[in-house]
């Protein structure tokens, strides 16, 4: 896990306005920034479309269906039909077509017809199935005096059912997996990070080179030092916290121990290398654009020249310049590093050497470490001391930018080809990494460059030197590196310029907009990915346009009498569930008592028991039993008010061997 600090919503813009480029591996994409609650609520809203988009997909698809499909007179097709234009969302018909397989695989002759004469298989399920009392009796539903006659020959099902079953099945399959992965991984796509742009005018960079004059004593260099101690503090700090995941982008390999070396001069080396990309610094214009970093530190007992009460003496580079580390057996010294840089270096490659104050500090446990070799002091206070002669850390470290296959030295940053930066920014990256990364926050860390501080506490600076290592300390420097090298340009909206001269201003007084084409982290924001905030609607409006078209064609009655048009439309219009009760009403009833023939709901208005043919309800017709209206249907009492109809199934006398029933209207 990747630990940052939020920085104040004043310093990064927010708003579904406010389109700015996402970097990342692949190329930049627009997005936009709001806060995560509001986030959240567009995120959890777009899923919900996705849901209208697939089943507005899923009733295009049974349109196609509807119009397409040959049924070839086949009742078990028309069957199929039915039971997919009714469905109402693919799961349903997916569990429909997997039960319409495996009836088509186990069907006979038979299995479609009327039960053999004596075949009593279903007979006492229907003798004790409950009977509503608010329900008509199906038994007394009127019928035709002589049984209709088959107009085309039961046939056993084919294996084409079966397959075209199979086919159906797999589509709505699809079509419900679909809809519940593109639940989650659009949303994923939607919600892509939490970055937002920089508010321009909280950018802040100091003017380097005017405080990196030698004439006043240090002083210019210790303001800028200050101004980037609070960066390098929390890079360290954020390594304490996700060291695992640091490691992961910065390579340390281990050196051997040379053997010309004595057994008492402990030995510590390590190799690095990283690659900062500008996804990792936030750029929106050049997310390629890449900073590699390679280098290599190890220790070195042969730059001691002297050692004396006072300190130990090195002679740095193997040159004629020297620096003393100063023995102090005080326990008011925090340990601390000091980093010296070889002028006379090479651009490329920076040789610079590390040492610390160790010599001298006391300790409550013994290490046999290189920084922290301790010897016995024979008090029982203190039990150990840090020896003197403690030896140097030899570093070098070369840095160069690479793009699109072509790469520079770091203050060549402007020669690359295809770089589109602003001229703020790349005078931004040419001082930050004119010197190693790992010297510049080594400074600016003070104290708390070394992890063997964390181990004392003031007033008293005893180190704990068995826990204290040359190895950890150099490895949590790197590390930390790579994160402050990752937060260079975000760090500009932190810094605190306390009236100092202000370079991404420069004369104008105010940022330009190509310096804030960069990108700041907070866990108080969510990005969104403009592509799918707009995709996604344009879909879902563009198949409701699909739909209505449909619809409005269902409901035209001139249209030719053939064709794949004229197929949907009938099929569309007399399968709807609706309909098909409408159409065995009317044949119940024997009368067109319905309205709105070719809509999905029909409605009935008027009397209800009356019907168009002239017979009333309860009248007998010749060949039928009585009329008997449903339950709840509207009719009239005696007395001329409007009233319920009651049906009771009473017995009747045998007519042409068909039973009737009684209707007795109440109130």
């Amino acid at each position: 896990m990747d630990i940052y600090t939020n920085p104040p919503p004043s310093t990064y813009v927010t708003g579904f306005t406010k389109v700015f480029t996402m970097p990342t591996d692949s190329g930049g994409i627009p997005a936009v920034a709001v806060n995560r609650r509001n986030a959240s609520l567009v995120v959890s809203g777009y899923t919900i479309l996705i849901l209208f988009i697939f089943m507005v997909g899923w009733n295009l698809i049974l349109s196609i269906i509807m119009a397409f499909w040959p049924t070839n007179l086949d009742p078990n097709r028309y069957v199929a039909l039915i039971a997919l234009w009714n469905s109402g969302e693919s799961m349903n018909a997916m569990k429909v077509m997997l039960e319409y397989c495996f009836k088509i695989i186990g069907g006979s002759p038979s299995a479609d017809g009327a039960l053999p004469p004596g075949d009593r298989r279903h007979s006492d399920l229907e003798e004790n199935v409950p009977t509503d009392p608010k329900e008509p009796d199906l038994s007394q539903i009127p019928q035709p005096s002589e049984n209709p006659k088959p107009s085309r020959r039961n046939k056993k099902p084919g294996a084409g059912n079966l397959w075209w079953g199979i086919l159906f099945f797999l589509i709505a399959l699809a079509m419900w997996a679909g809809n519940n992965a593109a639940g989650i991984l659009v949303a994923g796509e939607l919600l892509m990070g939490n970055v937002a742009p920089p508010a321009k005018d909280t950018i802040f960079y100091p003017d380097v080179p005017k405080y990196s004059r030698s004439d006043d004593n240090g002083a210019s260099l210790a303001k800028l030092d200050s101004l980037k101690a609070p960066s390098a503090l929390r890079a360290i700090g954020s390594i304490e916290a996700s060291d695992v995941t640091v490691r992961k982008r910065v390579n340390i390999v281990g050196i051997p121990k040379p053997s010309e070396l004595q057994e008492s001069e402990p030995w510590a080396g390590r190799d690095y290398d990283y690659n900062v990309t500008g996804v990792d610094m936030g750029l929106q214009n050049v997310p390629k654009l890449t900073l590699q970093v390679k280098g290599s530190c190890h220790t070195d007992y042969t730059w001691l020249v002297n050692s004396t009460n006072e300190g130990d003496t090195y002679k740095l580079f193997g040159k004629d310049r020297s620096y003393t580390a100063k023995f102090q057996p005080d326990v008011n010294f925090p340990p601390m590093v000091t980093v010296e840089v070889d002028v006379n270096s090479e651009t490329e490659k920076t040789a610079f050497a590390m040492m610390v104050n160790t010599g001298g500090l006391f300790s409550y446990t013994s290490g046999s470490d290189a920084w922290y070799f301790t010897e016995p002091t024979g008090s029982k206070e203190v039990a150990y001391q840090v020896r003197r002669k403690r030896p140097v850390l030899s570093c070098w470290e070369t840095r160069r930018w690479h793009l699109n296959g072509k790469d520079v030295a770091t203050d060549k940053l402007e020669t690359l080809p295809g770089l589109n930066l602003h001229k703020v920014l790349i005078e931004i990256f040419k001082f930050e990494f004119a010197l190693p990364r790992v010297v510049s926050m080594s400074r600016a860390a003070g104290t708390g460059a070394l992890k063997s501080a964390t181990f004392s506490v003031a007033p008293s600076f005893i180190l704990d030197a068995g826990s204290s290592s040359i190895v950890t300390d150099i490895e949590r420097l790197v590390l930390a590196s790579w994160v402050s090298s990752r937060n260079v340009l975000r760090d500009t909206t932190t810094f605190e310029g306390n009236n100092m001269d202000d370079l991404a201003r420069g004369g104008r007084g105010s940022v330009e907009d190509g310096v804030a084409k960069f990108v700041i982290q907070s866990g108080d924001v969510g990005t969104l990915s403009v592509r799918i905030l707009i995709s996604v609607p344009v879909i879902l409006l563009v198949l409701l346009a699909f739909d209505l078209c449909l619809g409005f064609i269902l409901k035209r009655e001139k249209l030719k009498k053939h064709g794949i048009l004229h197929r949907y439309i009938a099929r569309g219009n007399a399968l709807h569930a609706t309909q098909l009760y409408r159409g065995l009403d009317e044949k119940i009833y024997d009368g067109e008592r319905w309205e709105y023939k070719i809509s999905v709901i029909p409605a009935m208005y008027g009397d209800y028991n009356r019907q168009k043919t002239g017979y009333l309800v309860g009248e007998q017709r010749p060949g039928y039993a009585a009329v008997s209206p449903r339950d709840g249907a509207r009719g009239h009492s005696p007395d001329g008010k409007g009233g319920g109809v009651t049906t009771e199934s009473k017995p009747v006398p045998e007519s042409n061997g068909l039973g009737a029933a009684e209707i007795t209207p109440s109130k």
